[in-house]
């Protein structure tokens, strides 16, 4: 999964990717901030934003537009309740991220990569968890290099350890170890049992509710 695609469904903590391609994403720091004002908010106002940081409404328009001309945020009119109102997409800014990484992923040693991977682990491991210690970074180090599980799969240990309410290492570990056990390798095989459960119950429901088309009712 990429950062695209982990914004879209919500998991995304602002990856420092984002600060190694900060001078292709945006224009200038102030055009950055105003960014982030929509990221955090998509309904905020413009003149919201001035009044918080100073700065008067034609420099955050300003802002907006090169921003939109950057291709790092969109700016779209949508039809809410029988009215026109102003849409601030900053999801375009996560393709361009996404874009960049691909491209110069080869560009990067393999250390280079491998920090990289366990300094966005350890963003969105804080985001749930608050500030991890160094021993438990060593333990996400040890996860992905010495244990070798796949990146995105340890991702989505941490999704399920947060739906269930029970977000620690162990209990993420416990998942990792027990889908290691189900020959359960990648992010994809987890989709898998997931839609195979997913049909069991279906069929399981649809027995439940089999009605025979003979019986004694017809006599």
């Amino acid at each position: 999964m990429n950062y695209y695609d982990e914004y879209s469904v919500g998991h995304l903590v602002l990856p420092s990717a984002l600060l190694a391609h900060f001078d292709k994403l945006f224009p200038s720091a102030f055009d950055f901030l105003v960014w982030l004002y929509f990221y955090e908010n998509r309904e905020i106002a413009p003149s919201d934003i001035a009044t918080q940081t100073g700065k008067s409404l034609n420099d955050v328009n300003q802002a907006i537009d090169r921003l939109a001309k950057f291709g790092t945020m969109k700016v779209a009119l949508l039809e809410r309740d029988g009215e026109m109102e102003t849409f601030f997409d900053t999801r375009p800014a996560f393709q361009k991220l996404d874009q960049l990484v691909t491209t110069g992923s080869s560009e990067l040693t393999q250390p280079q990569q491998e920090e990289g991977q366990l300094k966005t682990l350890v963003s969105m491991f804080e985001a749930e968890m608050g500030m991890i210690s160094p021993v438990q970074m060593e333990e996400l180090r040890a996860w992905l290099f010495e244990e070798h599980y796949d990146f995105q799969l340890i991702q989505q240990a941490l999704r399920e350890a947060v739906l269930n309410r029970k977000v620690s290492l162990n209990y993420i570990k416990a998942i990792l170890r027990n889908w290691k056990n189900d020959g359960v390798t990648s992010l994809h095989d987890v989709e898998e049992k997931q839609s195979e459960r997913y049909q069991n119950k279906s069929n399981m429901t649809n027995e439940s509710f089999y009605i025979p088309l003979e019986g004694p009712w017809d006599n």
